[in-house]
């Protein structure tokens, strides 16, 4: 037969320890021993995935295999490889089967009778408890050590370096030199030399200082943060048990596949926290209570809460495909909307080379063009009189007979159902539902008649004189004359889908209404443009 293989580890140790070639030898050296045929493309694995998901590229790839009808049979070293739940193994297993393809499993019960099968479903349970056994197994072993005094295996902050067990030496986490210099530089460049995070950013990338771990090379605002509000620099203390995992309930990457379920963490209650003494890497420990005051400072009056009100934040777009973010202001006060490829790359020079354009210029035109569109006094008129007329309809006696009509024609509806319903029971002849039906017919057109001289007459009735058309339209300009910005955004929003800046000047709106989509003159400026020139 046409054979295949699926293998699993859970765990990057496992991987470096390379436990999943040995099963893959050892299954590769059973199919042979039973005759089989193993393609190369039948050979599934999933490296370092835990087997708490059913969602895994190696499995998920055997099981398209399955249902293209790729192979005949399908080895595991257990059952506890395709997952460590019991319900997600029978789920697979079952998909098989009712594939006609047969299931081999090296290390649990072959199962052929009821009673076989029964058997191996329960040592697919016990593949489960197992790895629960393991897993509190692990947590009390790791707690019942650190509340001994004895450091645990973890990521020592940035300035320290773990240092594993050896011998009969305990693990313990030291200074690094060379880290703990730049730490004390970065409180300094903070306090004594006033530097923003933003300037430390940038000072970290020039001089070439790398982060600790990360797939970038240069810093990011988030990370020089924690590390200034760390005290374990002052206080010289780290703690175990202080966070645990648990399920994202928001995402940072909505993949697909993810190696581990629980991808986020929480803090715990501080009484579980287990305290170790580390060495104290600020040489002035004044640093760190100054910089707490500057860190607070800064997130009060930070520009992001002082900064110029975007009208069209969210909206805009640069010709290169990225969006357009609100930046803050330079001495005389300019803001801008500059493509966030920039933004978000700093220090790291962009790619795109398109200038900012001027917010308030940018603001101020596209609300002038919204509101003139809105405006136009021709179609104001067309609305202001369907408004009215529809406010006028509901006024008059003749709305409540309309609805009424309306709804003797949905009864006359539901009767005709009623009466094909007794004729399926057999309660009523055919010669009687035709009669029946032919009633319902005559009085249901007569009902519709009514209901249309209703409308002819209540459209006629419906008199809108210009003087109030005109009231209507006045007030909506005046609104729209004295609306505040809160407002504007609303409406923005609404009728806005897109706004496009091109190098040049040009800005293309796009919107929902009819005829709306235009071209729109702007300049874009520079940062540092003179005033005059932003008019």
């Amino acid at each position: 037969m046409i054979a295949a293989l699926y293998a699993r580890v859970s765990t990057a140790r496992q991987e470096e320890q390379e436990t999943i070639d040995s099963q893959l030898n050892e299954l590769k050296g059973r199919i042979a021993a039973d005759g089989h045929v193993l393609p190369e493309e039948n050979i599934f694995q999933d490296d370092g995935w835990t087997g708490e998901m059913l969602v895994r590229p190696g499995l998920d790839l055997m099981r398209d295999a399955a249902n293209e009808g790729k192979f005949g049979i399908l080895y595991v070293y257990d059952r506890g490889r395709l997952s460590r739940q019991f319900a997600y193994q029978e789920i697979i297993i079952e998909e098989l089967i009712n594939k006609g393809i047969d299931f081999v499993t090296v290390h649990d019960m072959q199962a052929k009778t009821p009673e076989e099968h029964v058997l191996q479903a329960m040592q697919g349970v016990f593949h489960e408890y197992e790895r629960v056994k393991i897993i509190e197994r692990f947590r009390r072993g790791k707690l019942h050590k650190a509340r001994s005094g004895h450091l645990i295996n973890g990521q020592a902050p940035y300035g320290l370096t773990y240092i594993t067990k050896q011998g009969n030496e305990s693990a313990q986490i030291v200074i690094n030199p060379e880290e703990a210099e730049l730490v004390n530089k970065i409180f300094r460049w903070l306090v004594i030399d006033q530097l923003p995070v933003r300037g430390i950013k940038k000072k970290l990338f020039e001089l070439g200082y790398k982060p600790k771990k990360g797939k970038r090379d240069y810093w990011g605002s988030g990370a020089i943060c924690r590390l200034l509000r760390n005290r374990v620099y002052v206080d010289g203390v780290v703690y175990y048990n202080k966070t645990e995992a648990v399920v994202a309930k928001k995402p940072l990457k909505q993949t697909k596949y993810k190696k581990i379920k629980r991808t986020s963490r929480k803090v715990r209650d501080r009484s579980e926290w287990i305290p170790y003494q580390v060495p104290i890497i600020l040489e002035e420990p004044w640093l760190f209570e100054k910089a707490q005051i500057i860190l607070s400072r800064n997130k009060t009056f930070a520009s992001k809460n002082r900064k110029y009100d975007y009208l069209l934040s969210g909206l805009v777009w640069c010709e290169c495909g990225s969006k357009r973010a609100g930046d803050g202001s330079n001495a005389n006060g300019h803001y801008y909307y500059r493509c966030a490829e920039k933004l978000y790359k700093f220090p790291l020079e962009g790619k795109c080379k398109a200038h900012g354009v001027n917010a308030v210029v940018l603001d101020g035109l596209t609300w002038r063009n919204l509101r003139n569109f809105l405006c136009d006094r021709e179609t104001m008129k067309q609305q202001a009189e369907k408004w009215l007329g529809k406010q006028a309809m509901q006024d008059e006696a003749w709305q409540t007979e309309k609805n009424n009509l309306e709804k003797l024609i949905e009864d006359t509806k539901s009767e005709e159902l009623k009466y094909a319903k007794a004729f399926g029971a057999e309660v009523l002849s055919f010669e009687q539902l035709q009669q029946l039906a032919k009633e319902l017919k005559a009085k249901r057109n007569g009902y519709e008649a009514r209901l249309k001289e209703v409308n002819e007459t209540s459209a006629g009735k419906t008199n809108i004189s210009p003087e109030d058309t005109d009231r209507l339209v006045k007030a909506a300009e005046l609104v729209l004359m004295d609306m505040q910005k809160d407002d504007k955004r609303k409406i923005i929003t609404d009728l806005v889908d897109k706004i496009t800046v091109y190098e040049g000047g040009n800005v293309a709106l796009e919107g929902h209404l009819p005829l709306f989509d235009q071209k729109l003159g702007c300049f874009h400026g520079d940062r540092n443009c003179g005033i005059t020139q932003c008019r």
